[in-house]
């Protein structure tokens, strides 16, 4: 590998745009996974198997594009970098993307919406792979230092946590501003389609690249796309991320029914929402904080305690308590989904660092790659279960009579599976999660050894601190 070019150092106004760019990364997502499903069901009318379906069917497609797309973006070579030249495509890109995605479609035949939807999701999830797998890579390359990082990651996500909150209040307060249902929806798609593009394309003209271009191209392979696995770290990080992202998103797709037909309370969906995040973003220099001190495994397992006890709160949640428990249950498990959505993505560039320890090179794009695809695929995978048991425990659609809504009473079979899905699922599977979190191997110390050995590969300095004993310890824990 070549040495690593001396460039300018790190502005607050490069952070800051930098860190912006995760406004789609925090916010499209969440928009899907709360009212993607709903405005299929009750606005398109489509059926929720086929809903689900069409979510499912786009992450076949994903298992190609997303590790493609690493690779596509590790073997760039432009004046402008690696990561930036997709970046300005998605800002025009995720504009007709997210049009497309909430037209309110009325065919009259299922298989023709189903079709269009289908074509429209897939278009969305391409504009999502052409910016995410950048800029996931660039988050670990836009500084090279510890403590430059630290600060980028987080700036990112503080900047993803505020466009979670918007995100999470805006789209029913746009849609119930609209002379209908359907108009409403497709500004929602207006909207938020020029509000993700401006910072992608702010990024490309301010923010620089600091990591060592290689010579040598990789290729596309199935080869190329398990690479990652064979590192230690790597593994567990992507279990931890899989399954805290898992739970989320099952709840994210099933929360807007809890709140319509169990609880009865659909208007106030989104202020309960937004009393989750707005604790999340209240946390974030606390669990920030909680990092640096006794590490970011234990703040992982500390932030998902927490959130299985919001889970349970949520799951024995009777419609007779007072109104205002149930804005505390949700900052209970705004303080637990703090930490388990931040601190695997302040792991990630750790862990592409134990990459180029073990190829000799950086692959942060395969790295990332993999991350897009896993999250993708838990949302998808999320709202497929969802759809699913919608559909098996008796889901009723609503009708629209005169222009309004008119809701009908579900079977107490759909109200049952509304609260097992909200606790059980979570539970288990943050156990699981804590279990794994457990053995992460990254700490601050082990990653101080590891930069200085880095640092010496890369030319920076001209010897290591380290033994070759001590160097042997190291690949043999992270490895």
């Amino acid at each position: 590998m070549g040495k690593l070019t001396r460039m300018k150092k790190l502005t607050k106004g490069e952070i800051a745009v930098f860190g912006m760019g995760d406004i789609f990364g925090g916010g499209g997502q969440l928009v899907i996974n709360f009212f993607y499903l709903i405005f299929l069901t009750d606005v398109v009318k489509l059926n929720p198997g086929l809903a689900g379906t069409i979510v499912l069917i786009s992450r076949i497609w994903d298992a190609v594009s997303d590790p493609l797309m690493g690779v596509i973006t590790d073997n760039t070579k432009s004046k402008f970098g690696r990561r930036r030249p997709y970046l300005l495509a998605g800002s025009f890109g995720i504009i007709i993307a997210f049009m497309m995605l909430w037209w309110p479609v009325s065919f009259g035949s299922q298989a023709a919406t189903f079709a269009y939807v289908l074509f429209a999701y897939l278009f969305y999830s391409t504009i999502s792979t052409v910016i995410m797998v950048p800029y996931s890579s660039m988050s670990s390359e836009v500084s090279m230092e510890y403590e430059g990082r630290t600060i980028v990651n987080g700036t990112r996500l503080f900047f993803s946590q505020v466009s979670s909150l918007l995100c999470a209040v805006l789209p029913m307060q746009i849609v119930k501003a609209a002379a209908s249902v359907e108009t409403g929806y497709m500004l929602l798609g207006i909207v938020f389609g020029v509000f993700f593009a401006i910072p992608l394309f702010l990024i490309f003209f301010i923010c620089r690249e600091r990591a060592p271009m290689t010579p040598e191209k990789s290729r596309f392979s199935f080869r190329t796309f398990i690479a990652p696995f064979k590192i230690r770290s790597f593994r567990l990080l992507i279990i931890i991320y899989m399954l805290a992202f898992f739970s989320m998103d099952v709840i994210s797709s099933i929360f807007a029914y809890y709140m319509k037909y169990f609880l009865g309370r659909p208007g106030e969906l989104e202020f309960v929402l937004g009393t989750m995040l707005i604790v999340q973003i209240a946390f974030l220099p606390l669990v920030v904080m909680l990092a640096n001190r006794i590490g970011k495994a234990r703040t992982f397992i500390l932030s998902a305690s927490i959130w299985i006890a919001g889970a349970a709160l949520l799951g024995f949640y009777a419609v007779t308590w007072p109104a205002w428990t149930i804005y505390v249950v949700a900052g209970i498990i705004g303080m637990g989904l703090c930490g388990c959505v931040v601190m695997p993505w302040t792991m990630f560039p750790d862990v592409t660092d134990v990459g180029e320890l073990y190829f000799g090179e950086r692959k942060s794009g395969s790295f990332s790659g993999i991350m897009t695809f896993v999250r993708k695929s838990s949302s998808a995978l999320g709202i497929f279960i969802v759809s699913q048991i919608l559909n098996i425990s008796g889901y009723i659609k609503p009708e629209t009579v005169e222009g309004k809504e008119v809701l009908f009473e579900q079977p107490e079979s759909l109200i049952t599976a509304l609260r097992i899905i909200v606790f059980a699922i979570p539970v288990v599977l943050l156990l699981v999660t804590i279990f794994f979190a457990r053995k992460y191997p990254l700490s601050k110390q082990v990653h101080e050894k590891l930069r200085n050995l880095l640092d010496f590969r890369r030319g920076l300095t001209e010897k290591t601190d380290l033994s070759d004993s001590e160097i042997e310890t190291l690949k043999k824990e992270l490895i």
